[in-house]
């Protein structure tokens, strides 16, 4: 009988619930209120005190004050996305002296902060500013934060970080400042975030780092600096801890033969679309971890042979779209279980004999856009395709540059027999320059090669 009476109980609960659930919202149960009307200019008042989670989409809502929380003291959680707040007064969030999570993103109109406007939310762990058309921050408004463990200010206005902004942050474990106009930072503005897991600034406009600006991440795993500026790096840059690095589509032409070399436990490798013209023999050793390197999109020529030594974990290794004109035959030695070996869109005329010997069967090759010498310098390619055709993806746009008789041929299309030397192809191979091998778009290409 009392189990009877329980499902009674709840059931007039839930519709208590919805006959009290305020004009333009939706209440999914009685401790969640999703609110979504353009026309709502303000958010509601007769807020339920059993709702924790508020959330406000695509509203007309512009100012923010003490005035907007006076029945609601217990949500823990607040959404505010894709509105028109234009103003948050200092004492807007006075009374959510509960509220653990806070985000406010998506508007349209330059917002902005009080330096006390989060000085009463001492319990919040998460706050998310996103796309607000931020672009200046006072150095004190997180002071008051010391439980903070997420700050997300992506995608704003920001071209200045003062130097105490995030200093009182304790406890910050993932910080994001991508997609904004940042074109430097002191080198102490994390010094105090040593708790910090993921620091993100990709998409700014840095164009150096100063020397130990991240000594102190002791607890640094990812770190992502893609799209920026960055022409050189120190040899003592990054903290030991990484597992993942990200500097895509930087200006970097060189680097120091040393900077990678306390990594041990990175797993992923990202430098790719910057200016490299070469890679130090030494630069990826000690990373006994590492499973991806992305070399692609540079301008390298030549690898050392022994360059990726003891990269026993490797699954992947992308060299597609550089200058490489040859290999050598050692490169891969230590490569036993590597999955993809990207070397598309080079200037490669031949592999040398063995190249593939180490490699496992399931290894996908990529090998198209390159200017191919079919004679009889490429049997040992020819005959190692014969027998694992199917590990290079578009085999069929592997084309032949040379011989003129076979100029233009799919390699796949050729006879072994046509694959000849005559007495003077040494030195036409030494003396005649090679032409650029222009290669024919292909639907669902992807530029980046997929891929954090």
């Amino acid at each position: 009988m009392s189990k009877q009476w329980a499902a009674v109980v709840l059931v007039l609960i839930q519709l208590h619930c919805c006959d009290c659930c305020p004009d333009l919202c939706q209440c999914f149960s009685a401790a969640k209120v999703v609110c979504s009307d353009e026309s709502m200019t303000a958010l509601p008042l007769n807020i339920s005190a059993q709702v924790r989670e508020l959330i406000v989409v695509a509203s007309g809502v512009t100012l923010l004050d003490g005035r907007s929380f006076r029945e609601n003291l217990t949500l823990t959680k607040l959404v505010v996305l894709n509105s028109l707040v234009k103003k948050i007064s200092h004492d807007a969030f006075n009374r959510l002296l509960e509220l653990q999570e806070l985000e406010i993103s998506g508007n349209y109109y330059w917002l902005t902060f009080e330096v006390q406007t989060f000085r009463s939310l001492a319990n919040l762990t998460r706050l998310l500013l996103n796309n607000n058309k931020i672009s200046a921050l006072d150095a004190g408004i997180f002071n008051s934060l010391h439980k903070l463990e997420a700050l997300q200010l992506r995608g704003n206005g920001l071209s200045y970080l003062p130097r105490l902004l995030f200093h009182r942050l304790h406890k910050l474990q993932e910080l994001d400042l991508s997609f904004n106009h940042i074109s430097s930072v002191s080198a102490d503005v994390f010094q105090n975030n040593s708790l910090l897991r993921a620091l993100s600034l990709q998409a700014n406009t840095i164009s150096q780092l100063p020397d130990g600006i991240f000594t102190r991440l002791d607890h640094l795993e990812e770190l992502n600096l893609r799209s920026n500026l960055i022409s050189n790096l120190s040899a003592e840059t990054f903290p030991s801890g990484l597992r993942k690095l990200i500097l895509k589509k930087n200006a970097l032409v060189q680097l120091p033969h040393t900077i990678f070399h306390k990594l041990h436990h990175i797993t992923y490798l990202d430098l790719s679309q910057n200016q490299l013209s070469g890679v130090p023999s030494d630069l990826f050793q000690n990373l006994i971890s590492l499973k991806k390197l992305d070399l692609s999109e540079n301008r390298i020529t030549a690898l050392p042979g022994s360059v990726f030594n003891g990269l026993f974990s490797i699954k992947a290794i992308h060299l597609q779209k550089n200058k490489l004109s040859s290999l050598e035959a050692n490169l891969l030695k230590d490569q036993h279980d590597i999955e993809q070996l990207y070397l598309s869109m080079n200037s490669l005329q031949s592999i040398p004999q063995g190249f593939f010997d180490d490699l496992d069967f399931q290894c996908v090759v990529q090998l198209h856009g390159n200017p191919w010498r079919c004679d009889c310098g490429l049997q040992y390619f020819f005959d190692w395709l014969r027998y694992n055709e199917r590990n290079v993806e578009d085999l069929t746009r592997v084309y032949c540059e040379a011989p003129e008789v076979i100029r233009g041929h799919r390699l796949v299309s050729v006879d072994k027999e046509q694959l000849v030397c005559g007495k003077n192809s040494s030195s036409e191979l030494q003396g005649s320059s090679v032409p650029n091998v222009t290669e024919i778009p292909v639907d669902g290409d992807d530029e980046d090669g997929g891929g954090i």
